[in-house]
């Protein structure tokens, strides 16, 4: 039988696939704590994802988690200037466009799944619900 990390790792490489994006991840707020954390992601270029630690309203995983709806950034600049604590995940992983999807647990949003591309891109309302497809796939298979 699969563990959790490997059913998560493989709908994060299947969904990674099927719309063609260079990055997929995970984030889930941790249990008893106000803190949000990536804890699952293919096609990453190092480690540093896991690192990234946010709070509600912080970073691509923050804002979904408290807005409770998808978010996307496309064609997003990195400029000398920005704070890379806005969105940490698009400095680790290069990410130019990106797009965050809510996943709710017995009704409340706990986690994130997201798909990034290195490029800049257009992101189109087809691959919009097939995120939001595959994080309704997971909220029953994942007990956060």
């Amino acid at each position: 039988m699969d563990t959790l990390a490997g059913v998560i790792n493989k709908y994060l490489e299947e969904l990674r696939q099927r719309t063609d994006a260079d990055f997929s991840a995970f984030a889930c707020q941790e249990p008893g704590e106000a803190v949000i954390r990536w804890k699952y992601a293919v096609g990453n270029k190092n480690e540093r994802f896991r690192r990234i630690v946010l709070r509600s309203g912080k970073g691509i995983a923050g804002k979904v988690l408290m807005a409770g709806r998808p978010m996307i950034l496309e064609n997003y600049e990195h400029r000398q200037h920005d704070d890379p604590q806005e969105y940490p995940i698009l400095y680790a992983e290069e990410l130019r466009s990106a797009l965050g999807v809510p996943v709710l647990i017995a009704g409340r949003v706990k986690g994130v799944l997201l798909i990034g591309y290195r490029n800049p891109c257009r992101i189109e309302e087809v691959i919009v619900g097939l995120v939001k497809q595959v994080a309704k796939e997971m909220e029953n298979i994942i007990g956060i």
